[in-house]
């Protein structure tokens, strides 16, 4: 009874050690340096306006008066640009917007608001190159809708205009050589480097974002490092690879983005915490890609009294937004910016604005993701297993029974004698 109660805990203790294996690491990951033959995807840059206080004076002036109450000026930057709060918002309330000199009803449109403080695509980036090759700026640079409101975006698969001609993907190899993309910017942005089907927003890592100063001259260069699959991954459930798929989205009644990535998943989560603490998302957000209605959409908006909701549960909300839980990419590259360029102001009016984003070098190695324990492993290692456990438990019947029937004590070995 002993060698079997031992032998069903060892055959209990290695199958559920290989199930375990089996379920829960099944992949691995290797470098691949064979990049002969590689195209590489150039980083996606996103140009996001920031907020001019001058640019906003001037368009106050032309519809406010110059006479007017300097609330306004706070209305209109935190209404165009908002960042996740607003105290100025307070004057307006349905409750107070009598007792206020600030005319609030000429400011509750805030689509016409952000129309006429943020600039077009036209009106914020010229000048633009790839590989020094000329090109029209905004039939590359796409309008990206983000957190921080529509921005310009080129080589992302999630952008906004979805009726025009399919955006160009840049791509790099032996013959072009190391991607390189110049342009010039006319209004004070925020520079973000990600890859295809990610978006900007407020968690991103801060080597891979930039403010540029109109008038400054920027470089920035960076090093990829790309991961590629397997064709037996696609076949893993997401449990088991534990990351997803551009394809394989989340919910498709919160779906913000038609393409999947840790950052989408992580905006759809970030308008979910808003509509559950306030039943309500600020202006600047994404909308639902599948509304359930046009009323509905409407009302999703949050109005004056929806944004101070959401500046009173701010903190709440950032903390919401560390938690949620979404998954990697199973396609997402790796950047690092190896190289910036000092803050300067450019000597010659053809410099000022001017922004080069290139690749320091072609890359030579990948992270390649494969499976290492498919069902055959399973098998294969539990027959063996099972042999040994065998061979063991015969070896020690065998060592037990020489033991008793040899010993000297043993009645059988007296008989002998």
């Amino acid at each position: 009874m002993v060698v079997l109660s031992s032998l069903s805990f060892m055959i209990y203790g290695s199958v559920w050690n290989l199930l375990s294996n089996y379920l829960h690491n099944p992949l691995t990951f290797y470098v691949d340096t064979a990049h002969l033959h590689w195209n590489t995807t150039f980083p996606t840059v996103t140009l996001c306006q920031v907020v001019n206080g001058e640019t906003v004076v001037k368009m106050a002036d032309e519809y406010f008066g110059v006479n007017r109450d300097p609330i306004i000026d706070s209305l209109i930057i935190d209404i165009a640009f908002y960042g996740g709060t607003c105290y100025s918002c307070e004057e307006c309330h349905s409750s107070t917007s009598q007792n206020t000199s600030v005319n609030c009803a000429a400011l509750q449109n805030f689509t016409e608001i952000v129309r006429r403080h943020r600039a077009p695509c036209e009106e914020l980036v010229i000048d633009c190159h790839w590989q020094r090759v000329s090109f029209d700026c905004c039939r590359l640079f796409r309008p990206l809708d983000t957190e921080f409101g529509r921005c310009f975006s080129v080589n992302t698969a999630n952008h906004h205009d979805l009726s025009g001609p399919p955006s160009r993907r840049l791509t790099s190899n032996r013959e072009t050589g190391p991607g390189w993309i110049g342009f010039r910017v006319l209004e004070d942005v925020q520079l973000y480097l990600h890859d295809e089907y990610s978006v900007p927003h407020a968690y991103v890592d801060r080597s891979l974002r930039e403010t540029v100063l109109w008038g400054m001259r920027k470089e920035i260069v960076v090093r990829v490092i790309e991961m590629e699959n397997k064709e037996t991954v696609h076949d893993l459930p997401i449990w088991r690879r534990n990351c997803r798929f551009p394809w394989e989205t989340v919910d498709k009644d919160f779906q913000l983005y038609r393409h999947y990535s840790f950052s989408t998943c992580s905006m759809e989560c970030f308008w979910k915490t808003q509509h559950q603490l306030c039943n309500c998302t600020h202006h600047l957000m994404p909308q639902l890609l599948n509304p359930p209605g046009i009323e509905t959409l409407e009302s999703q908006m949050c109005s004056f009294e929806g944004l101070t909701c959401l500046t009173e549960h701010s903190a709440e909300i950032a903390q919401a937004r560390k938690q949620c839980d979404c998954l990697s990419s199973c396609v997402e590259s790796e950047y690092f910016v190896v190289h910036k360029s000092e803050d300067f102001f450019a000597e010659s009016e053809e410099d000022e604005g001017l922004v080069i984003v290139r690749l320091l070098s072609l890359p030579y190695e990948r992270f390649v993701r494969n499976i290492v324990k498919t069902e055959m492993d399973l098998f294969s290692n539990c027959v063996r297993r099972f042999d040994w456990t065998i061979l063991w438990m015969v070896a020690s019947v065998n060592y037990r029974f020489s033991y008793n029937c040899l010993s000297p004590r043993h009645p059988v070995h007296q008989l002998h004698l």
